[in-house]
């Protein structure tokens, strides 16, 4: 049951955080990052969304990864 829960997690979360920085309507014009002008510059540089998308990715390998190689250990 653990396993499945952990999959879920690492797959939902790596997938909303690649996806996320390219949502136009929820980076762009996100009501908190408007109010911060200087923070909103710094995340709306690409590097940023790449650093931050690169970051989903690697959360979904590590969820595929865990799918695959998982091994009970209690015996």
């Amino acid at each position: 049951m653990s396993l499945a829960v952990l999959v879920i997690f690492c797959l939902y979360l790596g997938l909303l955080i690649s996806v996320l920085p390219w949502w136009g309507e929820m980076w762009d014009r996100n009501p908190m990052l408007l109010q911060h002008p200087a923070m909103r510059t710094f995340l709306m540089q690409g590097w940023v969304r790449g650093a931050v998308s690169g970051l989903g990715l690697l959360d979904l390998w590590i969820g595929i990864s865990e799918l695959i190689h998982y091994r009970d250990y209690r015996k």
